[in-house]
């Protein structure tokens, strides 16, 4: 018998197969040598952008005394007090004085003292009308805010470890601030004006601190994480 077999149905053979594959293999790569630096570039600009932004978020924080931080209910007298303190105590192991950064769901509509929104709790709504997003700077003793902030569908993104370092003037230069003008570690802050005697805040009612900040993302954004 002769088989009179329709060519139209007839599928690709292995060599076929073999040589298309290798065409999508070069076309692969050739696109990834392309644009591979490309995105690179992309996640880079994302990360200075978020560095900046928790660069930015934390000096803003340090330059200003909310009216819940004032004297004389409040811990401080000026803006320099709590920069040094804040400073001085990141570099501790004692977790009231940790420094975090992180952002939350805010409620427009509902403002506390110290000008931050209050915690927008609802499972729907619409970013820029029924919530915005808020950034912030707080130490661990500000257990009520953290625990209302640091919740589920709540905050937002991740949550950022700081640590501090006071930046002085050595020789021309800025470096940071250590035992006999050596670099130190973490939270070391000095008056270089009076090094060995307690800094008098009320000298200082307009002052700044250069300082250099460290920032470590937490594994969970969970105030039970934090606390933990």
């Amino acid at each position: 018998m002769k088989y009179n077999g329709n060519k139209k149905n007839r599928g690709f053979t292995l060599v076929e197969t073999v040589i298309a594959m290798g065409i999508i293999t070069i076309m692969i790569t050739a696109f990834l040598a392309a644009f591979g630096p490309a995105a690179q570039g992309i996640r880079k600009s994302i990360s200075a952008k978020e560095a900046n932004r928790l660069a930015s978020t934390l000096e803003s924080e340090l330059s200003i005394l909310r009216v819940d931080e004032a004297a004389p209910t409040g811990d401080f007298s000026t803006a320099f007090e709590k920069a040094y303190e804040w400073i001085e105590g990141s570099g501790s192991n004692t977790k009231e004085n940790m420094v975090l950064l992180y952002q939350y769901r805010g409620d427009p509509n509902s403002i506390r003292a110290d000008g931050t929104p209050e915690p927008f709790t609802g499972t729907d709504g619409v970013a820029g009308v029924d919530y915005i997003v808020q950034t912030v700077v707080r130490r661990f003793d500000d257990t009520d805010e953290l625990t209302a902030e640091l919740a589920p569908r709540v905050v937002e993104g991740r949550v950022f470890f700081v640590r501090m370092t006071q930046l002085i003037f050595d020789n021309g230069e800025l470096v940071l601030a250590g035992e006999d003008g050596a670099a130190g570690g973490a939270g070391r802050i000095v008056d270089p004006n009076a090094p060995d005697e307690d800094t008098n805040f009320e000298n200082y009612p307009d002052a700044v601190i250069a300082f250099q900040a460290q920032f470590y993302a937490l594994e969970s954004s969970l105030y039970q994480y934090a606390a933990g």
